[in-house]
């Protein structure tokens, strides 16, 4: 089995789960309860792990600290592309693509008068798109990471480049790029035992939501149960995708 992991932590102290709203109107729903850390260990490397520079600036966080919702809707909205195999030769240049991409465009528009320059052009714009397709953002990070997985033949690569630095110069992240190979069938088993897991950690998050007395914050109970369900089926069905 690969060195691969997908890592989490909810906040079980509801108490430490801040509601939306404003004074008065408070609520809570599925997806603030899914409010915990996220970390994903690719060979020796953590993705999403905080440098001590960054821990030093914002309150000694080691790792993403957000709603893991967010970040399971962004990953599975790829997995249908991500069962789609991509060429060697794009598959052999994941890791400087976007590097070499730029350098070649500006080269294209250095010469836009060459017969050939449409192709070409038409030649990159697929190559972006075929790669684009299977990344994902975490645009709610300060210095998010790109995250991309990429499928040829039997293997597949876990990318990722979040390379914006702290005001000081020095890296958000521990890792902050970097890629990891391993068996097709290996990146499908984690992701499956991660959203068991999860699932598993939400039922007795939402147990804990319908047994506590929310005072002011509003949290619709029924409701809760029945997102949790659909949820589940919500993601299963993009699982399936891959």
């Amino acid at each position: 089995m690969s060195k691969f992991k997908i890592n989490f932590e909810l906040k079980t102290t509801l108490d430490e789960i801040a509601p939306f709203g404003e004074e008065g109107s408070y609520s809570l729903s599925w997806f603030g309860l899914t409010d915990g850390l996220l970390w994903i260990t690719a060979g020796d490397k953590t993705v999403y792990e905080y440098s001590d520079a960054a821990r030093k600036a914002w309150d000694n966080i080691q790792y993403n600290d957000y709603y893991l919702s967010r970040f399971l809707e962004d990953f599975s909205d790829v997995f249908g592309k991500i069962s789609q195999p991509i060429s060697k030769e794009l598959y052999d240049s994941v890791e400087d693509f976007e590097e070499r991409s730029e350098k070649q465009l500006a080269q294209l528009f250095d010469n836009e008068d060459d017969p050939e320059f449409d192709r070409l052009y038409d030649e990159h714009l697929e190559k972006s798109a075929w790669l684009n397709d299977r990344v994902f953002d975490i645009g709610h990070l300060i210095g998010g990471p790109h995250i991309g997985c990429f499928c040829c033949e039997d293997k597949l690569k876990f990318y990722w480049n979040g390379d914006a630095p702290l005001e000081s110069g020095e890296s958000i992240w521990t890792a902050p790029h970097g890629s990891f190979e391993m068996p097709y069938c290996d990146f499908v088993a984690e992701v499956k035992r991660f959203l068991a897991d999860f699932y598993e950690k939400m039922d007795e998050q939402v147990r804990r939501a319908l047994e506590k007395n929310w005072g002011d914050i509003k949290v619709d109970k029924e409701y809760l149960v029945r997102e949790n369900a659909e949820r589940k089926i919500g993601f299963d069905q993009k699982l399936s995708l891959l």
